[in-house]
């Protein structure tokens, strides 16, 4: 992801980031990167170079100034993951 994408920040969050996934638990991590298109075709731009892998993954991408809208909201998942979570780079 990293050398694809060079994103800012990768945070782990979720049950892998508190360590106590189960068998059903996907693997949920956020990338902060500024990207110019819509939310939700985002996570489809970074999904494409983690095909293959055997694990399902839920991947949200959001620029600085949408984490810093929601980073101090406190039932934002922005919030847990950025408070909780576990930085993977940046």
């Amino acid at each position: 992801i990293v050398k694809n994408i060079n994103p800012e920040k990768i945070i782990l969050f979720g049950s892998y980031a508190h360590g106590n996934p189960s068998e059903d638990s996907d693997l949920d991590i956020l990338i902060i990167k500024e990207m110019k298109m819509p939310r939700y075709k985002r996570s489809r731009e970074v999904k494409k170079y983690l095909r293959g892998l055997k694990i399902p993954i839920d991947v949200i991408v959001y620029t600085k100034k949408e984490i810093k809208k929601w980073k101090d909201t406190k039932t934002s998942f922005i919030s847990q993951a950025t408070k909780e979570g576990k930085v993977l780079y940046g």
